[in-house]
């Protein structure tokens, strides 16, 4: 029970520091929504002006309130951009574009990555705890890295799949949307967070701590962060 209650603490801790606020999570939630029942109702431009205008009520909203401002800007300007290319495209299925092309591309990225022997999921985390690039790459320890990348990019495939299947029914795009919103990508956060640990404690490799002090063998593995 002891054991329960701290890996609950410890993923708890890792999700505050990686979610970004609850404000830009929520917008970008809403603006898909209110745009894909507006093209059914109105005009596609009148649909796209709408949410623009929804967009910046959102926007200048937050700035009244004085809230953090940095992921819902990025969140605005980027649905800002999926409602040009919705205008250039005369379609309301451009507004997804920019969602699938970055699923896509990521997808592709861990698949050469996981081919070339270097998972992407490495470079995140080394961006994120600042570890030794050494260590990662460790035969006890890479395993654990190239599964967790393995379940990310098999993820990422489906959902950019499904997305260009069904690319000309934006009904079931918004659907694909809130299925795999930011909620559902924290929930697969923290399976691949506790099976990446899984399997470097059953590597039996070296903790990050014992590979910098050179320990030598029977290691403890890494008992916390992944």
């Amino acid at each position: 029970m002891e054991n329960f209650k701290n890996k609950f603490i410890e993923i708890k801790d890792e999700i505050k520091n990686l979610n970004p606020n609850n404000e830009s999570i929520t917008d970008s939630i809403i603006a898909p929504i209110f745009f894909v029942i507006s093209a059914n109702f109105l005009e596609l431009n009148q649909a796209i002006y709408s949410t623009a205008a929804l967009l910046s009520a959102f926007l200048f909203y937050r700035v009244f309130k004085k809230q953090n401002l940095k992921y819902v800007f990025y969140g605005f300007i980027g649905s800002l951009i999926a409602l040009f290319i919705a205008r250039i495209q005369g379609s309301a299925s451009g507004f997804f574009l920019p969602g699938i092309i970055r699923d896509g591309a990521i997808a592709f990225v861990g698949v050469v990555s996981i081919i070339l022997g270097r998972p992407f999921t490495i470079y995140s985390s080394k961006a994120f705890r600042n570890w030794p690039k050494e260590w990662y790459l460790h035969k006890k320890v890479k395993p654990a890295y190239t599964l967790v990348a393995i379940i990310w990019t098999l993820y990422l495939l489906i959902k950019a799949g499904l997305q260009i299947y069904f690319y000309n029914t934006p009904e079931i795009l918004i659907v694909i949307k809130l299925a795999t919103s930011n909620q559902s990508t924290l929930i697969l956060l923290v399976v691949t967070y506790i099976v990446g640990q899984k399997r470097l404690q059953k590597l039996n490799g070296p903790s990050v701590e014992e590979f910098l002090n050179n320990t030598p063998e029977p290691w403890t593995s890494q008992q916390k962060g992944f």
